[in-house]
């Protein structure tokens, strides 16, 4: 019986030492509510320069999320390959007006803080869906696997439609 005790104390242990070791590489989004202080996209789109701006989705006029990669910092964001550079004052801000208004189910489009494993700060992403995984590649590097796709997609003729 005290064998019994023995090896699934030992198991527990195991298990929960996984699992911490398994979270402890994977960032998360800070969301302004938790973050204490709440930020506006539009600051922003007033300071390109400052960001390498990337979105992801079908495209410019159907995407799932922009993300702002500050410059100058001494960390790397590396992004899935579904991700696409964006320098265009005017295109940034219709990506950002489709995201506004994107039918993400139980979610409205917010402005949250990209953080890794350690809670350190990466960047931003203004996005309607609440699960983005983020995975740490070494000290200073995380990398952004693809967005879910976007709640809707373009017809042919250009309308939109609901996914189902």
């Amino acid at each position: 019986m005290k064998m019994n005790r023995t090896i699934i104390v030992l198991s527990i242990i195991i298990y929960l030492a996984t699992g911490l070791i398994g979270c402890s590489i994977y960032g998360r989004l800070e969301y302004p509510s938790s973050a204490g202080k709440r930020q506006h996209i539009e600051s922003f789109i007033k300071n390109l320069n400052d960001y390498h701006i990337y979105y992801s989705g079908y495209g410019e006029k159907n995407p799932s999320g922009i993300l702002f990669d500050p410059k100058n910092d001494n960390s790397a964001i590396s992004l899935s390959d579904r991700w696409t550079r964006v320098e265009d004052q005017q295109v940034i801000e219709e990506i950002v007006g489709w995201i506004r208004i994107g039918s993400y189910p139980g979610y409205s489009p917010a402005l949250s803080k990209i953080l890794g494993p350690d809670g350190r700060f990466y960047g931003y992403l203004f996005t309607g869906w609440s699960h983005v995984v983020i995975k740490r590649v070494n000290a200073d590097t995380i990398y952004i696997y693809d967005l879910q796709d976007p709640p809707q997609y373009l017809g042919t003729d250009g309308s939109l439609f609901e996914q189902e």
